[in-house]
């Protein structure tokens, strides 16, 4: 019996939510379809942009990705480039402060050898 009450109460409230409604509907039953398509036809003409716009934004990154990879490979090279003739470039001076530190290096054990040598013939 309870079901049964429950069941009835059910239907009525339906039916009168029904009723409220289809009365208080702002637009006819064929308005309301209408604008439910032009809806739906704007909803998919802004996914299609929406759609256009994120290839526009892929496409626009995969590129400045390539040409951030060839601006690093060419800078790449360029330092390797300087990075050569810098050594080039220094690689003589490099030998000529070497010849000079072995001269003074050299004149050095002379003038060691000398002292040594006044030094012996005073003592004799």
């Amino acid at each position: 019996m309870k079901f049964k009450n429950i069941a009835v109460g059910f239907a009525v409230g339906v039916t009168g939510g029904m009723l409220v409604s289809l009365l208080n509907a702002p637009k006819s039953g064929s308005e309301l379809q209408q604008s439910l398509k032009n809806e739906s036809g704007n909803f998919k003409s802004q996914m299609n942009q929406l759609k256009s716009e994120a290839d526009e934004v892929k496409s626009s990154f995969l590129k400045t990705k390539h040409e951030s990879q060839e601006v690093f490979s060419s800078l790449g090279d360029e330092i390797k480039t300087m990075i050569n003739n810098f050594q080039a470039d220094i690689n003589p001076n490099i030998e000529n402060i070497q010849g000079h530190i072995e001269n003074v290096s050299n004149r050095g054990e002379e003038i060691s050898k000398d002292v040594d040598n006044m030094i012996n013939r005073k003592k004799k």
